[in-house]
């Protein structure tokens, strides 16, 4: 079972929620730009490219939440969900299914090869791929079966991507559990860390859903054979905590990155590999209800994170290198600019370093607030991003 915890300091309460209420006024006061000015940033933006385009057609209503992997061969690997009914609800048929491109992600496949097929009695979807030390490849997958029953599943395939094991429950009791595409991390010292929200319960035997989601990361210390579950998320404000995701800093710390309605991402750090979490506070990330997907640069401290900058829309989207804490922006792009109008936006996105200086970042770019039914992935050169990054930090 989640635990909840009680608001037990008064001050602690009202320092968060001037720290909300500010950080979110004032991201609106240095916001409030004019859309063209935003995709003017991204079209200059001279490090980027756009290397695959993965639209809806005929039968294929949405395209979305996807991972990358690198085979043994150089190759990378695309894992995304494909919808192939005529709905683009998170709730209607879809499969899993792969792209591949040469060592520099810069040549794709004109193709999808499926994965998986739909096993659930709605559908499956939410894609993270991860290499294990065994040399093995890991798919984590959420399987809808119900509107009161969604739950992450592993797979593992020993022939690079060829063929897949039998599925592992993570989550034995039907519940409805939300974890994000390209969340799941291992650790240092070889700990599994799978962040979901828990959204609803049963109550009289019917499910009831909640929007406001109880956090908390199931572990596996023996590479996914046995799970269990960390203490909940601290929630003493009652906000609308959604969508966790996690990464372990320099200092070994475990940072959780929580979408919620506050105007910026929210912050919870674990000292236990993710057993406990502290209280959330509100970070630099000035953000909408969206999540934010933060990585560790390649043989460094630095954090690199892909957000949404704005407080109401699913646009803008970013890219700044953080400080190991995640506390302070070092430097920072739009990638990605529509309009503003909200017709249409950016998200979901996961992050692929080819190495320390060049990035894949696959994202959601699709029509409407939520931004939902098409794909792309765009390649990104950081090269003048860490030196300005360097830079500041020596300041």
């Amino acid at each position: 079972m989640l635990r909840t915890f009680a608001c037990s300091s008064l001050a602690t309460r009202r320092q968060f929620l001037f720290r909300s209420l500010f950080g979110a006024a004032f991201g609106a006061f240095c916001l409030n730009v004019d859309s063209t000015s935003a995709a003017e940033e991204a079209n200059a933006f001279l490090g980027k490219e756009t290397v695959l385009l993965l639209p809806p057609g005929k039968d294929n209503p949405r395209n979305s939440e996807g991972d990358f992997i690198r085979l043994k061969t150089g190759e990378i690997l695309f894992v995304y969900t494909r919808y192939y009914a005529s709905s683009a609800n998170d709730d209607a048929p879809a499969r899993l299914v792969s792209r591949i491109a040469d060592s520099e992600g810069r040549n794709w496949s004109s193709y999808d090869a499926l994965v998986l097929e739909n096993e659930g009695r709605l559908n499956v979807m939410s894609v993270t791929l991860l290499r294990f030390t065994d040399d093995s490849i890991a798919l984590f997958y959420l399987v809808k079966d119900a509107p009161g029953d969604c739950r992450p599943y592993l797979r593992v395939s020993r022939d690079e991507g060829k063929t897949w094991s039998e599925r592992t429950s993570i989550i034995d009791d039907p519940t409805y559990n939300v974890l994000n595409n390209s969340r799941v991390v291992v650790l240092s010292n070889g700990r599994i860390l799978v962040p979901v929200a828990r959204h609803g319960a049963l109550v009289e035997g019917q499910f009831q859903w909640d929007s406001k989601a109880l956090l908390s990361c199931y572990i596996s210390d023996d590479q996914g054979v046995s799970w269990k579950q960390s203490d909940g998320v601290p929630n003493p404000f009652s906000h609308l905590f959604q969508e966790p995701g996690v990464v372990e800093l320099a200092d070994g710390r475990i940072l959780m990155t929580i979408r919620n309605e506050s105007g910026r991402q929210l912050f919870s750090y674990s000292q236990d590999a993710g057993e406990t979490w502290s209280i959330p506070t509100p970070s630099s990330l000035v953000s909408p209800l969206s999540p934010a997907s933060i990585k560790r640069l390649p043989q460094s401290d630095l954090l690199v994170a892909v957000w949404n900058e704005s407080p109401k829309m699913r646009d803008p989207l970013a890219l700044a290198i953080l400080d190991p804490k995640g506390e302070k922006i070092l430097a920072k792009r739009i990638i990605d600019a529509a309009d503003g109008d909200g017709k249409r936006g950016f998200c979901y996105p996961a992050l692929f370093f080819l190495n320390q200086t060049s990035l894949l970042v696959g994202y959601c770019n699709g029509d409407g607030a939520y931004a939902l039914n098409s794909s792309k992935i765009i390649r990104v050169d950081l090269s003048v991003l860490v030196k300005e990054a360097m830079d500041n930090t020596e300041k």
